[in-house]
């Protein structure tokens, strides 16, 4: 073979030895192939929408009672969260729940142990402006007491067994 031809021939050789290795190279194949655009993608937003079940099968009875197990869980996490190092913003949740839950509660029952209920109530939205009103946790303790009590009285006044004639 003639120099040439050995030239031509390595020539060709390296010529499709870099072909094969520019075509299997994958960060080469990345820069020239088209990416898609960001408003390409369509993605639908998942929207939940809690709905609270009040089918025709469940009686006033058994929403007292739920909502009276509902009021004292959240009346337990205010009162293990009031302590000088607890997080205020836990303490108004749990008290704004467990207004709302004795607020349910007192549309379920006859309007004289409505109004019984509503002093219950009243001094829980109090307790709610004291804990509001105390930034630095100067008086968590009186809080704390507050709570029990009005714990303690609603579980006097409301347990099921003295309440049952009273619910609608």
């Amino acid at each position: 073979m003639r120099s040439s031809q050995v030239r031509t021939l390595i020539l060709f050789s390296c010529v499709l030895v870099f072909a094969f290795e520019a075509a299997g190279c994958e960060a080469l194949a990345r820069k020239f192939v088209r990416k898609p655009k960001p408003e390409d993608k369509k993605t639908e937003d998942v929207v939940f929408a809690p709905e609270e079940y009040k089918g025709e099968g469940v009686s006033n009875q058994d929403l007292y009672s739920q909502y009276f197990l509902y009021w004292r869980t959240w009346q337990d996490e205010l009162i293990d969260s009031l302590e000088k190092s607890g997080n205020r913003k836990r303490q108004i949740n749990s008290l704004n729940e467990a207004i709302k839950n004795l607020k349910n509660i007192k549309l379920l029952i006859k309007p004289e142990s409505a109004a019984r209920l509503d002093s219950c109530i009243n001094r829980l939205q109090l307790l709610r402006a004291a804990v509001t009103k105390d930034i630095y946790a100067n008086s968590v303790t009186d809080n704390r007491r507050e709570a029990d009590r009005i714990k303690r009285d609603i579980l006097r006044d409301f347990s099921f067994n003295k309440i049952k004639d009273s619910i609608i």
